[in-house]
């Protein structure tokens, strides 16, 4: 081999590292500033729910319906809602929605579905009646719809979020909120 094209291909190759290599680092340092920020945005600790810690960390969420009964199994956790006074609102119904679902999926590492109903408990005999019933899967919930459930500003749930979680409204939902909903 000819000595000039030693030499030369050895320039090549050093000024090629040269240009190369502190590209290697901003794109490195590029990618260390994605991950920051995404920490910053996400929950910063989450949760793995168990039945030790259940109870606890549902406690600290800010529902302003009450929590009537809890269960958790095999990474399906069930929520009965109460309406506890006269003047709750759909609204409010759905941010609590929000704010439960919220929790499951990004404040947790291990609820894949979320079964929430609401119910509203007879205050002469104690029997609870179904109002509203849905399924939440992990798979299937986006911050849009997240977003699109804490910001109702009727009373009237869209189709598509409707179907999409399964939402299903009872005839005692609909004489309990009429004039504000319609079905």
């Amino acid at each position: 081999m000819k000595p000039w094209i030693v030499l030369g291909g050895s320039i090549l190759i050093t000024t090629a590292a040269a240009i190369l290599l502190p590209s290697l680092q901003m794109l490195d340092s590029g990618t260390a500033a994605v991950r920051e920020t995404q920490a910053t945005i996400s929950p910063q600790q989450r949760v793995l729910l168990t039945d030790d810690n259940l109870v606890d960390t549902l406690n600290e969420l800010p529902l302003t319906t009450p929590i009537a009964s809890v269960s958790w199994e095999h990474s399906v956790l069930t929520l009965d809602v109460k309406l506890s006074k006269e003047e709750t609102t759909p609204l409010e119904i759905y941010q609590n929605m929000a704010e439960l679902a919220a929790f499951s999926f990004y404040g947790t590492t291990n609820v894949r579905q979320l079964l929430l109903r609401v119910v509203a408990q007879d205050e002469w005999s104690g029997q609870r009646h179904l109002l509203l019933a849905s399924d939440i899967r992990r798979n299937e919930w986006t911050n849009e719809a997240l977003e699109q459930l804490r910001n109702r500003e009727g009373a009237e749930l869209p189709e598509d979020l409707k179907s999409r979680f399964r939402i299903t409204v009872t005839p005692m939902w609909q004489n309990r909120f009429s004039g504000v909903y319609t079905n």
